[in-house]
């Protein structure tokens, strides 16, 4: 069934959203790695235009959750625990910060079909221009890596391609999916989230605002005191 059929709707999340969003976590992520009722409490109320939700036919079916971080590419390095002050982001949001940081993104399988995932980032994307935040980064799942590891190490799995009847793709799904996004892989992070399948890396992706403006911040900063 395509688009034509079915319209996506994307709206930011409410407190009462959250026993929905909630089913739609497990669905994703099943029972131990889900997100718990009170980190979406804690991410809504702390920073209430980040977190943004996809709906089909008024029933919700994505969830994408954001913070605003500082973030030096060049020097920090960090786990998904620290860098969202461990789900809750109520301790590592900074209201200037100049990175949209992709905390949690989550759609239902059933619906993965319908493109949610690449109008959920589309949409984060669109925040960032809005806010004027200079780029867009998140930490990504290799959930292949598990069944290659004994045959390459990281570094060349994250590189590596595939050739199929639709031309040459990531050997890695969600590699290729992030790409397609335009989304760009600056670094690989080991220890980032446990995750068995990914042999618990994760990978550092970046999209860069192209309609930042520098001297936008700074009136913000300190002319009008936003």
């Amino acid at each position: 069934m395509g688009l034509g059929f079915k319209k996506v709707k994307i709206r930011q999340a409410k407190l009462e959203d959250i026993p929905e969003i909630l089913v739609v976590e497990k669905e994703a992520w099943g029972e131990q790695r889900t997100a718990l009722r009170k980190m979406f409490e804690s991410r809504i109320k702390t920073f209430p235009e980040g977190t943004l939700i996809a709906e089909v036919d008024k029933k919700i079916v994505g969830v994408v959750v954001t913070e605003r971080v500082d973030y030096d590419f060049e020097k920090d390095s960090y786990t998904w625990y620290k860098i969202t002050d461990n789900g809750f982001i109520k301790k590592s949001h900074k209201k200037d910060g100049d990175v949209l940081y992709g905390v949690d993104l989550s759609v239902s399988p059933s619906f993965q079909h319908l493109g949610i995932g690449t109008k959920l980032l589309e949409s984060i994307g669109k925040l960032a221009i809005r806010y004027n935040i200079k780029q867009g980064m998140l930490g990504g799942r290799i959930p292949g890596y598990y069944k290659y590891a004994s045959k390459m190490d990281v570094e060349e799995y994250v590189k590596a391609t595939i050739n199929t009847e639709k031309g040459v793709r990531s050997l890695d799904p969600e590699i290729d999916f992030y790409r397609k996004a335009g989304l760009k892989i600056v670094k690989i992070i080991p220890n980032y989230f446990k995750d068995p399948e990914s042999l618990n890396y994760g990978i550092l992706l970046l999209w860069k605002n192209p309609f930042y403006k520098k001297w936008y911040r700074w009136l913000a900063a300190n002319i009008f005191k936003i």
